[in-house]
């Protein structure tokens, strides 16, 4: 089963998520999730912790990146849809393996969490 996913852009949609979802975090990444009716991601750099746009850019491809490696494994796993928001809480510039073994990780957590509350 392929599906595609979006970005999550709506201002309405990421406050929902921040209010009412749940986190996960892996240092340096924090995930935020919640059930939804079709699948989203965003990234998210801190302005204070990298003052330059280039270095948030390359963060947030780096995120990007890692959530593409990811999503196959997702996607097949039979969960409905939900939105889901990577925050990089880190305080020096990563390299794509750091990125992908937590985001790696995360993911983990998310698919064991929302496997126990399918069994509930």
């Amino acid at each position: 089963m392929k599906t595609k996913l979006g970005r999550l852009k709506k201002e309405k949609l990421i406050g929902a998520l921040f209010d009412k979802g749940a986190s996960i975090k892996k240092f340096p990444l924090i995930l935020f999730y919640a059930p939804s009716a079709e699948w989203q991601s965003g990234v998210s750099v801190s302005k204070k912790l990298f003052k330059r746009a280039v270095d948030r850019n390359r963060i947030k491809r780096l995120l990007r990146g890692a959530i593409k490696q990811q999503w196959p494994r997702v996607s097949s796993f039979n969960v409905g849809p939900s939105n889901f928001m990577i925050l990089y809480i880190g305080k020096t510039m990563p390299d794509f393996e750091a990125i992908d073994q937590a985001a790696n990780t995360l993911f983990d957590k998310f698919l064991e969490r929302i496997k126990n509350h399918e069994n509930e």
